[in-house]
């Protein structure tokens, strides 16, 4: 039992801190991204802001230096691209000296109908969703096991990888199904290096790419938007808080023996 105030603190510290940890996190700029930073760096780390616009990870880079000085730096990160995404883990190699966490939430989910979907789309999509998680997750996962210390990797995935959500996603779905399986078969590749795989699948989460997805968009899409909430048993949309919470818990000691699973995060709406 927790008897006392500093007690209880130093439990939770050991649980759920992030001390000295050093976490990679693509796609930062904004959205869930955003959020992941901001609550990896509340609990201690110190977070690389892996960003393709500099301008977006400027800012997260800025907001989270005047919150705890040098505890965050960015470095443009094309995660389709294997030269950039070494070029990054160098970079925080030479900035930091150690990678313990890395967190995979590049994405992108343009919306095109399967009959309208030319090979470039599907190749696009998959580049960044897919390639993109597998070129970090490999390159940290040998860093990882290069230092001997063990590690956390979550992927974020999304619920459209066990139901798609409505017309237009099928490349984001397959994407997001792939991003599934690569998370089971890292864990079990690299669980004897003490190196945690895990994903997080968000449901429908407000952040300015699907505001900006909503906006002039077909009626479909913008009803899928609007009723997604009602369609939830907690009867709200999420918030990058929301996945960023499941975030810390992953990256922490307190998830030390969770390995290759999903963990839906969508208010209930495929139980609904």
């Amino acid at each position: 039992m927790i008897a006392d105030e500093p007690t209880a603190t130093t439990f939770f510290s050991k649980l759920f801190g992030l001390t000295e940890k050093v976490a990679i996190v693509t796609g930062a700029g904004s959205g869930i991204g955003h959020g992941i930073a901001r609550y990896l760096a509340a609990a201690g780390a110190r977070v690389v802001i892996a960003e393709i616009s500099p301008e977006a990870a400027a800012r997260v880079t800025d907001e989270l230096n005047a919150a705890r000085p040098e505890s965050a730096f960015a470095i443009r990160t094309d995660v389709s691209d294997e030269a950039s995404v070494a070029a990054t883990m160098r970079a925080t190699l030479e900035r930091f000296g150690r990678i313990d966490i890395l967190v995979n939430d590049a994405g992108i989910f343009p919306t095109t109908p399967i009959a309208e979907m030319t090979l470039q789309d599907w190749e696009r999509v998959q580049g960044v969703n897919l390639r993109g998680t597998f070129l970090c997750l490999r390159a940290a996962a040998l860093q990882m096991r290069k230092q001997g210390s063990g590690g956390r990797i979550v992927n974020i995935s999304s619920i459209d990888s066990l139901h798609p959500s409505m017309v237009g996603l099928a490349h984001y779905d397959a994407s997001k199904g792939g991003v599934n399986m690569l998370t089971r078969s890292a864990a079990l590749e690299f669980g004897p290096d003490k190196i945690t795989v895990n994903t997080v699948l968000p449901g429908m989460i407000a952040t300015e790419g699907v505001a900006a997805m909503s906006k002039g968009a077909p009626t479909t899409m913008a009803q899928s938007t609007a009723t997604f909430g009602a369609r939830t048993v907690l009867g709200r949309v999420g918030t990058p808080e929301d996945i960023a919470a499941c975030v810390l818990f992953l990256a922490g000691d307190a998830a030390s023996y969770i390995t290759g699973q999903t963990l839906v995060c969508d208010g209930g709406y495929l139980i609904g």
